[in-house]
């Protein structure tokens, strides 16, 4: 792995929540840090959702070892969120480096 090749800037964005007056809560990502990453395009697809086409594609982040990384966490890179599916240590126990399988065009909502 060449650092060269992290070329791209990735956001790594959490969840969070707050209470209106009215007792109503409202969620909104925030971005926790930006690092730099690899972004390969694995796959794309339509799907049907609500009657309507949406696109979808998979994509793999290669990224430095980022301790507090969970799939709770999504991506955002280049205007485009991306729901974390599984992260892989790689180089295990050296912990240099994580490969996030991400999609995007999909919201679950963590």
């Amino acid at each position: 792995m060449y650092l060269g090749e992290f070329r791209n800037r990735v956001a790594l964005q959490t969840l969070g929540g707050s209470i209106d007056a009215g007792g109503g809560t409202s969620t909104t990502w925030s971005t926790e840090t930006t690092v730099w990453g690899k972004v390969e395009n694995l796959s794309g697809g339509e799907n049907m959702f609500a009657d309507q086409v949406r696109e979808t594609g998979n994509y793999r982040f290669t990224i430095r070892y980022y301790s507090s990384l969970t799939t709770k966490y999504r991506l955002y890179y280049r205007s485009k969120a991306f729901d974390i599916t599984n992260i892989k240590i790689l180089d295990e126990g050296k912990e240099r480096y994580q490969e996030i399988l991400a999609t995007e065009g999909v919201s679950f909502g963590n």
